[in-house]
């Protein structure tokens, strides 16, 4: 066998004026001698390989003896891919398309093969979109969930926070009404409590209990009465009494 090296000057600067920007190094290209006829088509060959999308790095290309004919040849290719893998493919010598044995004809221009290529890679792009958005979605849920637990438990733990401090706020405001003549609680029973400040979750400023009484004075008159408790905890708490307005009144229902 002899490599393109040993050919004759001529030969060489016949095959590096076919191109003006030759990628294909001489030196990765060799035919056994009786071959050496073909170099042109082999150069030819080698240069649409590796210029097809798929091929990444030229390595270096031959003839397939075992499927030539020295009328005949077929030229074997060896690239490696964008993942760094190694990969062959075989040419046909005479019309220099890709010898693919599933295609109807036996082979295929590499024009359409760089449209299959083209088409698979934007399909292999869209799944891959779609799979970062699906991972995405998923730790989207992943998280609302998460989030959701957290309220879920600080909500759990704000009610029996909530229950606690009602009875502080009924301890204080009984020591402060208790002796009021006819006294009635209106609100007997724990109100929805308010924050002073709209918390975020795990915070825990202080509650507002607003409960509702009536009394009357000394000479009987009725009088109507709204207390606002602000608790923060059992030793941190006041108590804001005054009269209630017909306009915090309820109505029937």
């Amino acid at each position: 066998m002899t490599s393109p090296r040993h050919l004759s000057a001529a030969l060489a600067l016949s095959l590096a004026a076919a191109s003006n920007a030759q990628t294909v190094d001489l030196d990765q290209l060799w035919l056994p001698q009786s071959y050496l006829r073909h170099l042109p088509r082999l150069y030819d060959a080698a240069q649409l390989v590796d210029a097809s999308s798929r091929c990444v790095e030229f390595i270096t290309g031959t003839v397939a003896v075992d499927r030539s004919s020295l009328e005949h040849p077929v030229f074997t290719f060896t690239c490696r891919n964008r993942e760094r893998q190694t990969y062959s493919l075989l040419v046909d010598g005479l019309t220099l398309k890709k010898v693919d044995s599933t295609r109807p004809e036996g082979f295929i221009s590499f024009e359409e093969l760089e449209k299959e290529y083209q088409r698979e890679r934007e399909l292999a792009l869209e799944r891959e979109r779609q799979r970062e958005e699906l991972e995405a979605l998923r730790a989207q849920r992943q998280q609302e969930r998460e989030e959701q637990q957290r309220r879920e438990a600080w909500q759990k733990e704000e009610q029996a926070r909530a229950e606690l401090l009602w009875e502080t706020c009924q301890a204080q405001l009984q020591d402060r009404v208790g002796n009021m003549s006819q006294l009635v609680w209106l609100t007997d029973t724990m109100p929805e409590p308010s924050y002073e400040t709209e918390p975020e979750v795990g915070e825990q400023p202080p509650f507002v209990f607003v409960i509702d009484f009536n009394a009357r004075d000394i000479v009987g008159q009725a009088l109507r009465y709204r207390a606002r408790c602000i608790v923060a905890s059992t030793v941190e708490h006041r108590l804001e009494i005054g009269a209630r307005r017909e306009a915090d009144e309820e109505p029937l229902k």
